[in-house]
């Protein structure tokens, strides 16, 4: 067979299914860490979800609408990964698994302004270390059917990091707390 007649995704998929099946390819792997990466978001902002629920509805609210940001994320990830050339989808919708176990301790709910800001501050950092993800993902990304998909979550974690910064900046504690800067944002 003439590999050189093939487009790039036909060739990759004819070396995945010239490979043994314990060979993990670069699509299966691309997706699978994508995925799992969606996964933690989403039960992370779950749980951020309810431990604000005690201290501002807004913000709850503000933390459920991420969570399901990163469902629709995951959405997205199995509607474009439908044309890749894998054998079964390895993605699955996070609100069917059973959430994590949460670890309650007595602390576990938000009612004061400090920890409420350094809760947000928290999410911020995770918000910003989710986008490097995704920004070195698409470093490595050899999957043009993946690239818009990275593009697109790059762009909504630029935005749910402003959006959670201006949340934290809205709280009397995160006077005391240091911004971040514009300079770290983009790194």
């Amino acid at each position: 067979m003439n590999m050189s007649r093939l487009p790039p995704l036909g060739a990759l998929a004819f070396r995945q299914k010239s490979q043994p099946t314990g060979v993990i390819s670069l699509i299966e792997d691309i997706l699978t860490r994508a995925n799992e990466h969606e996964h933690q978001e989403y039960h992370r902002y779950r749980r951020l979800c309810l431990r604000f629920l005690t201290y501002h509805i807004g913000i709850s609210q503000l933390m459920q609408t991420l969570a399901i940001e990163s469902q629709q994320r995951i959405q997205t990830l199995i509607e474009v990964s439908a044309s890749l050339p894998i054998e079964q989808s390895l993605l699955r919708d996070p609100s069917l698994r059973s959430e994590q176990r949460l670890q309650v301790n007595p602390h576990f709910f938000i009612f004061d302004d400090e920890v409420a800001a350094q809760e947000l501050s928290r999410a911020l950092l995770e918000e910003w270390r989710s986008r490097r993800f995704y920004e070195r993902l698409q470093a490595y990304n050899a999957i043009p059917g993946l690239d818009a998909w990275l593009n697109d979550c790059i762009g909504q974690r630029r935005a749910q990091f402003q959006i959670l910064q201006e949340a934290r900046d809205q709280l009397p504690a995160a006077l005391t707390l240091p911004a971040p800067t514009s300079r770290d944002e983009t790194r």
